[in-house]
């Protein structure tokens, strides 16, 4: 079997506030978008050309996710690429990319205490609890 990664890091902002919303079996499931920005140079000016990106996570990290992430949130999202198709309304078959986190880490801007006159200080980082559930470890390894 041949060595393969698919990991997807990506951190920039967050373009709506997650939806959260359950399968027929009772699976936490939580959809956002984020866009990065990469810098391009045009007619000698540099410019931003942002990527949006769709992101989708299970479980109770889709929870706690949904209570706590919110539109324009600074976001580091780490995960792999997924590619899925699904028929729309109109018959046609649609297809779509999206990255499906393993982790997300939401930066806040929480209100400082510090005087209004002094520098503000940088959003503090906020992890998402480690869940796992129902990982089943056979006792040998296929590799």
């Amino acid at each position: 079997m041949a060595f393969s990664i698919n990991l997807a890091v990506i951190s920039g902002n967050a373009t709506r506030d997650p939806e959260l919303r359950y399968t027929p079996s009772g699976q936490a499931v939580c959809s956002f978008g984020v866009a990065t920005n990469r810098s391009i140079k045009k007619n000698d000016q540099w410019e931003n050309v942002p990527t949006f990106h769709n992101v989708v996570q299970w479980g109770k990290q889709a929870e706690f996710t949904s209570n706590n992430l919110k539109k324009g949130m600074k976001v580091t999202v780490t995960g792999r690429i997924d590619n899925r198709s699904y028929d729309a309304k109109d018959g046609t078959k649609k297809y779509i990319s999206e990255i499906v986190a393993d982790s997300v880490i939401f930066y806040s801007d929480r209100p400082s205490t510090q005087p209004a006159d002094s520098p503000q200080s940088e959003p503090q980082p906020q992890a998402v609890p480690d869940v796992v559930e129902d990982i089943v470890i056979p006792d040998e390894m296929p590799f």
